[in-house]
C-alpha cells in the first residue's frame, strides 16, 4: 500500500511540474512581440501539455486514481499571466529550470514504475524533454548574445 501511495505522490509531483512548465512557457510567449518567438514558446507549452495528457491517459488505462481533488486543485496564482512583471527571473529562464526539475521527476517516476508500456512512454518523454531543453538553451544563449550586442551598440 505504501508503494502505491508513493507512486501516486510521484505522479502528482510530475503532473504538477508539467503544468508549471507549460504555464512558464505560456508566460514567455505572452511577453514576446515577435510571432516566431511566440510560436516557439507556444509549441514548447503544447509539448508539456501533451506529456501531461499522455500521462493522465496512461494512468486511467492502468486504473490508478489520483483523486478528484488533484484535477480541481490548480495553483491559480501560477496560472495568472499578470504576475509576469513581478517575477524576479525572466519567464524563459524559469521555464528551463522547470524543465530540468520535470526531467528529474519523470526519471524518479520511471524508476518507480513496473509497467513496460509506461516505462517506454516515460523514456520517450525524457528524450523529448532533453532535446527540447538543449534547443531552449541554444535559444537562450542566442537571445542573450543578441541582447548584449544591442547594449554595446
Amino acid at each position: 500500500m505504501s508503494h502505491n501511495k508513493e507512486l501516486i505522490e510521484l505522479y502528482h509531483m510530475t503532473l504538477n511540474q508539467c503544468r508549471s512548465s507549460k504555464v512558464a512557457y505560456l508566460k514567455s510567449a505572452e511577453k514576446e512581440h515577435l510571432p516566431e518567438y511566440k510560436r516557439f514558446f507556444n509549441l514548447q507549452a503544447t509539448i508539456r501539455n501533451r506529456i501531461y495528457n499522455d500521462i493522465i491517459t496512461n494512468l486511467h488505462g492502468a486504473d490508478i486514481d489520483l483523486g478528484t481533488s488533484f484535477y480541481q486543485n490548480h495553483n491559480r496564482e501560477e496560472i495568472m499571466i499578470a504576475s509576469l512583471l513581478s517575477e524576479k527571473q525572466n519567464a524563459f529562464s524559469k521555464s528551463i529550470g522547470l524543465d530540468e526539475v520535470l526531467i528529474e521527476h519523470v526519471s524518479r517516476l520511471l524508476n518507480a514504475i513496473q509497467n513496460i508500456e509506461i516505462e517506454d512512454l516515460l523514456l520517450r518523454f525524457i528524450d523529448k524533454l532533453k532535446n527540447s531543453l538543449k534547443t531552449n538553451r541554444m535559444y537562450e544563449q542566442h537571445t542573450y548574445n543578441l541582447d548584449r550586442e544591442k547594449k554595446v551598440s
